[in-house]
């Protein structure tokens, strides 16, 4: 088209003609390859499902058959309001900014603010609702073409001449609103299996006419959705639709995202590789790479035509990047401080507390050969206590013989929790078995379990779910016939870190569990 309108023949009127007409393509909702990095323009509704906070950016160069490049550039935001009790992300707000040119003829500026609320079916379902408004301008730009007047005979064109027209550029202003629902499914690690979305953007049809006469913006359809079909150790293959359908014109973007685990299960949520190989029906193909990492997230991906010609895409590059942060609030254990307030004394003196826990007295050790092969995994850790010698102190005593349990075992389970999971999986559940058949054979064997988790939600609720995750251990043993009252159960809550709680891998171990095994005299 832009050599058409080069063309020293082609008269102004026409070619104004043309990029009016041209004009209403570009209006038309347009979808970027990686859309993950875009999800306000392809769900209000999926900027809340996060406890991360988000910055994204996503570039897009494509090709064209009429000599000149499409560039279209996306910056968005996306923040969650957490639970203070729960932890847990119950809405979220995201910003938009979105800047669109074709060869400096069409130009698109966007600014949208999108909100967005939970609606949490279960433990592992959520649904959410957005809505979304956006501010955006259009413009076309015809300074630089040239009219019959701007011609001089055996030279050519003049641009420093008038061309006679009383215009250069046309620009049409007008905001849109837009709303949709979102489902999605995560399994104990958080990862999501499946999910699907509807959204209807630009309902309320504003005139986008550059004249006077009318002409109103068509709303579009927009639907998402994947599910995850086959599952290995360490990778997974993920079927995925994006249909966009927008005043008869409807596009399909097919295919699969593969996902390679590059991390123990985990954080398997936070870090791995997908490899995108996807089609768009009449358009083109799609591969791409991307990274997903706790904090960040990067990729590349290209389209090329594949089956058919396509003159307005002889080739698109996209490069997309995402921070993000989880957003926690940041609690003061009042044990904690408690603990370290020093203690004055009758004789004025101040004593601090130790922090050292204290020197343990009377201990044995207990032969347990059912765990020594779990406890080389790094879920589960067996720590054996080795008996004190009594000290000879030359002094004899007498009075009333009390009689103390000794402590024999001390083990720290590590569990794949869920976000305020009390489930146990599989690997804990074998252990347990084996712990439990060590109960039943020495009958003088006594528990005191503790829970603990990281510092995400409020303490009063972490200290109640550090409780419920201690008793889900007690639970598993009685049902394996375990006298209850062998056990005792506490919660620490998030008192007692044994990891920083600033990365995922730290919060992970701090979703623990401790058992104390004695043995009674």
């Amino acid at each position: 088209m832009q050599f058409l309108i080069r063309h020293p023949l082609f008269r102004f009127e026409m070619m104004l003609l043309l990029l009016l007409a041209c004009s209403s393509s570009v209006a038309q909702y347009m979808q970027f390859s990686q859309y993950n990095f875009t999800s306000q323009r392809v769900n209000p509704a999926m900027i809340g499902t996060s406890a991360y906070a988000s910055l994204d950016l996503l570039i897009r160069n494509q090709k064209t058959g009429g000599d000149f490049s499409i560039n279209s550039n996306i910056v968005s935001a996306a923040y969650p309001l957490i639970n203070a009790s729960t932890g847990r992300a119950w809405s979220g707000i995201g910003l938009s900014v979105m800047d669109d040119r074709s060869s400096g003829i069409f130009s698109t500026q966007q600014l949208g603010l999108s909100y967005a609320a939970n609606i949490r079916i279960d433990r592992y379902r959520l649904l959410s609702l957005g809505v979304k408004g956006l501010f955006q301008t259009q413009s076309i730009n015809i300074n630089g073409f040239y009219t019959g007047s701007q011609y001089v005979s055996d030279r050519g064109f003049n641009g420093s001449l008038s061309n006679n027209e009383p215009f250069s550029e046309f620009k049409k202003n007008y905001t849109t609103f837009s709303a949709g629902i979102y489902w999605q499914q995560v399994d104990r690690q958080g990862k999501i299996t499946a999910y699907w979305g509807g959204s209807f953007f630009d309902f309320n049809r504003p005139d986008n006419s550059f004249y006077s006469g009318q002409s109103q913006l068509a709303s579009t359809f927009v639907f998402h959705g994947g599910l995850e079909v086959y599952h290995q150790a360490t990778w997974s293959i993920f079927p995925e639709v994006l249909y966009t359908g927008s005043a008869g014109n409807h596009v399909i973007n097919l295919g699969t995202r593969t996902v390679f685990d590059l991390i123990s299960p985990v954080r398997k949520q936070a870090e791995h590789l997908d490899l995108i190989t996807k089609y768009v029906p009449g358009r083109s193909a799609i591969v791409g790479l991307q990274l997903h990492r706790e904090n960040f997230s990067f990729g590349v991906s290209y389209d090329f035509p594949a089956f058919v010609k396509n003159t307005g895409n002889l080739g698109a590059l996209e490069v997309g990047l995402s921070i993000k942060k989880l957003v926690k609030r940041k609690i003061k254990s009042k044990n904690a401080s408690q603990s370290k307030k020093p203690v004055a004394m009758k004789n004025g003196m101040v004593r601090r507390p130790s922090l050292k826990p204290k020197p343990l007295t009377r201990q044995d050790s207990l032969r347990m050969d059912s765990l020594k092969e779990l406890a080389s995994k790094p879920e589960v850790e067996v720590q054996k206590i080795e008996p004190e010698q009594p000290q000879d102190t030359g002094k004899g005593s007498a009075g009333k013989v009390t009689s103390e349990p000794l402590l024999v075992e001390k083990i720290t389970l590590r569990f794949h929790f869920d976000f305020n999971s009390i489930d146990l999986d599989d690997e804990t559940e074998e252990f347990l078995d084996n712990l439990s058949h060590t109960l039943k054979e020495d009958p003088k064997l006594k528990m005191k379990i503790i829970g603990h988790t990281d510092n995400v939600g409020h303490e009063k609720f972490n200290q109640r779910l550090s409780v419920k995750r201690a008793e889900a251990i007690k639970n598993f043993l009685i049902k394996r016939n375990i006298d209850p009252s062998r056990i005792d159960v506490e919660g620490k809550g998030l008192s007692e870190p044994v990891e920083s709680n600033d990365t995922e891998a730290g919060r992970a171990k701090n979703r623990r569990v401790e058992i104390a095994v004695f043995r009674t005299q």
